[in-house]
């Protein structure tokens, strides 16, 4: 390839690593619920679509990113089948020994 001087230069090829997306749901508020056995349920409030005039729907609004974590892809490939997906799970941060912050399925 010849870079803006007209000089022929190699670029090395760079393969991009696996990538997971994820398609989730923003938790506004979690509400903790006893049943009629006496155990407790967690429901949560989540945000909502906005129409044209931003203001709340009643539907749930979706969101999408992208992840190149080795943990989670690790989890993903290992913990669940192709028959799961798409599963609802819960994705936790926490903090390692060497205090950086990590994103894992729970």
């Amino acid at each position: 390839m010849s870079n803006s001087e007209g000089q022929v230069q190699d670029i090395p090829k760079q393969v991009p690593g696996r990538v997971l997306a994820l398609r989730f749901k923003k938790i506004i508020q979690t509400f903790v619920t006893t049943d009629f056995n006496g155990e407790e349920q967690e429901t949560y409030q989540f945000e909502k679509k906005r129409d044209e005039q931003g203001q709340p729907t009643s539907q749930d609004a979706e969101f999408y990113t992208f992840t190149g974590s080795k943990i989670m892809i690790d989890q993903a490939m290992n913990d669940f089948t192709r028959e799961d997906l798409p599963v609802p799970t819960i994705i936790q941060q926490v903090r390692g020994k060497d205090g950086k912050e990590y994103t894992k399925f729970t």
